[in-house]
């Protein structure tokens, strides 16, 4: 009887010691979320009633603490919080994108979401959540509904990114302007996102991801030493509560080119897609065609000849691009529409067409799209786009749906950059938000320049970089082959500044390496790079491999084939003419999983690889 009753004062000590550990375990200030990997590591802290968090990656601390706030109508809600409670998620999943880099995207994260609230005044709530996955962290706002917040202002959001030095970044201003690599004590405010930066020996980046429809962009100004805070591009934020605002994404790797490879974690914050059929949703190589039915017939020939799947028209096919009277339902005289669709339709091609947000906001949209898709119009491309400020997030969300209800992939063009939208909107297949080939390699876009935004832009995924092939102002052609590969794109336009009738009566046998890439892929690798120097990428689809090499310098480059399964495999390499760099030479090679192909480049060039299985052909 003793012995039970010592036996039962033990375990009620016990019990009673465990729940005096779990309290003080749920009121903790202090807690660590670890990505499944447990590489990637996101800290919060309240010291003081004030929010904080760190990051670390492999034990090495990337930002130390950082203050977490917004300012509501002049009051800063950013300290004097206690936590309420806290909660934890995990999930190990994965999805399958409509189009992508790759067949599906792993969807792995550990998740906390700490619940605050004010200790004084008006004791107004506010949820933080942090993700940890293996491709980088995030966290993001919850301003929950509550009586004495019900319709907001937010002023700014003020997330801070401390980091340990005053290391390099590769910063721009502008969604098409050049990079300058910079310290971020020299870098200028209004920086665009994903953001690069060189931390010692690792490769860090500041994105941004989420639906914007009801939130202002993310910019990034300099907020002290070594430290960057988030900004609105413009205006502020009017919202009804409850209020998530997007995602605050830092990816780390020892590797620039992983950066890459992972730009699906944006997609992995996004809404799952909104669409309940997407049959209709088709990438593709895309011509674009003089303003004519003629031009358009030419070109309609050539693709359907040489397996692209859309021809073009640009700005003007309307009226003057600028005039706010062009109407979108008109076409100019020398253009009969509905003969260019049929043409096109009988050759199993389709057609694509601009409309600038002029011809958008002013006539009526819903009546635009629908005439556009009884003519047989298959996509358009959004120019002029807007993105800074909360009403131009509205108004672009609300053209691409009108875009899905009649069937119309989109190309946006002008100052956009993805935040994982196309997950929830499969039919945005690529966007611009890029300084492209547009601009000429001996004047505003240098290889250098091309050779950082294949690292730092690409981060934020799809980026219609406009290759060319015969123009005047390409340099090296192995140089363009390779960027339909460098550059991902299920919307790759091609031969920007070409013509169909360049190519009559002449022969272009390494062009059957555009003929046979394909735009989207099973597997995306970043084979091996360096920063505004040189960049290899190897894509998959099936068992066909394409490989592509770009270099500023003149360089001896090995290309090792590990990526490639067992058994052996042809190798058609299409490389600069040693004679003549507007040339290419072709080579063709035995190859399995154990060798290696040296490229030789001169400067400003590049090096394409189509490999597939021996006994395929």
């Amino acid at each position: 009887m003793k012995y039970i009753e010592k036996t039962t004062i033990l375990s009620i000590a016990t019990i009673l010691l465990l729940c005096v550990c779990m309290t003080q375990t749920a009121q903790s200030s202090d807690y660590t979320i670890s990505s499944p990997s447990e590489n990637h590591v996101i800290g919060f802290s309240l010291s003081k009633g004030i929010p904080t968090y760190t990051v670390s990656y492999q034990g090495t601390t990337i930002l130390t603490d950082s203050r977490l706030s917004i300012t509501l109508d002049g009051d800063d809600f950013s300290e004097n919080f206690q936590i309420d409670s806290s909660s934890t998620d995990s999930k190990n999943g994965s999805w399958v994108p409509v189009v992508g880099s790759k067949s599906t995207y792993p969807d792995a994260y550990n998740e906390r979401i700490i619940h605050l609230r004010e200790t004084t005044g008006l004791k107004r709530q506010l949820d933080l959540i942090f993700r940890a996955y293996n491709e980088g962290v995030a966290f993001r706002y919850i301003i929950p509904e509550q009586t004495m917040l019900a319709n907001i202002n937010i002023l700014s959001e003020n997330s801070e990114f401390q980091f340990t030095d005053d290391h390099d970044v590769y910063w721009d201003d502008y969604p098409q302007a050049k990079y300058s690599k910079v310290k971020i004590s020299a870098m200028g405010n209004n920086s665009m996102r994903p953001l690069l930066v060189e931390a010692g020996s690792h490769f860090v980046a500041i994105a941004e991801a989420g639906s914007l429809e009801h939130y202002a962009p993310m910019k990034l100004n300099r907020n002290g030493e070594n430290r960057l805070v988030t900004r609105f591009r413009r205006d502020t934020v009017s919202a009804t509560t409850p209020v998530s605002t997007p995602w605050r994404v830092i990816m780390v790797s020892d590797k620039p080119g992983r950066l890459v490879e992972n730009h699906y974690l944006l997609q992995n914050l996004s809404p799952p897609c909104a669409l309940s059929d997407t049959s209709w949703i088709k990438p593709g190589k895309v011509w674009r065609s003089k303003l004519s039915t003629a031009g358009a017939k030419s070109i309609i020939d050539y693709c359907a000849a040489n397996n692209y799947q859309y021809v073009h028209y640009d700005a003007g096919w309307y009226g003057p691009e600028r005039n706010a009277n062009s109407d979108p339902v008109t076409t100019i005289d020398n253009i009969d529409i509905k003969e260019v669709i049929r043409y096109a339709e009988a050759r199993g091609i389709g057609v694509i067409c601009y409309i600038n947000k002029i011809a958008m906001s002013k006539y009526d949209l819903d009546n635009t799209f629908r005439t556009y898709e009884e003519w047989g119009i298959r996509g358009v491309k959004f120019g002029f786009v807007d993105w800074e400020d909360q009403t131009d997030m509205e108004f672009l969300f609300s053209s691409i749906r009108t875009a899905s209800q009649y069937h119309l992939v989109v190309d946006i063009h002008d100052n956009f950059r993805l935040t994982g939208i196309e997950r929830t909107y499969p039919h945005v297949l690529t966007v611009e938000g890029i300084l492209g080939n547009e601009e000429r390699a001996t004047g505003g876009n240098p290889p250098k320049n091309v050779l950082t935004t294949s690292f730092a832009r690409m981060i934020a995924g799809a980026g219609d970089f406009t290759p060319c092939y015969l123009d005047s102002r390409v340099v090296s052609r192995s140089y363009q082959l390779a960027l339909g590969v460098i550059f991902y794109s299920p919307l790759q336009y091609l031969h920007w500044y070409d013509q169909a009738d360049k190519y009559s009566g002449k022969s272009f046998p390494e062009l059957e390496f555009w003929k046979e890439m394909p735009t989207t892929w099973d597997d995306s690798k970043v084979v091996q790079g360096s920063i505004a120097n040189y960049m290899t990428v190897a894509r998959r689809k099936g068992d066909n491999w394409f490989v592509g090499t770009i270099s500023r310098d003149r360089r001896s480059l090995d290309i090792p084939l590990a990526f490639l399964g067992s058994g052996t495999y042809i190798a058609k390499i299409y490389k600069e003419d040693p004679t003549d760099r507007k040339r290419v030479a072709i080579e063709v090679f035995e190859v399995t999983s154990s060798d290696t192909i040296t490229a030789i480049m001169s400067s400003d060039s590049g090096h394409a690889i189509w490999i597939y299985p021996a006994m395929s052909r």
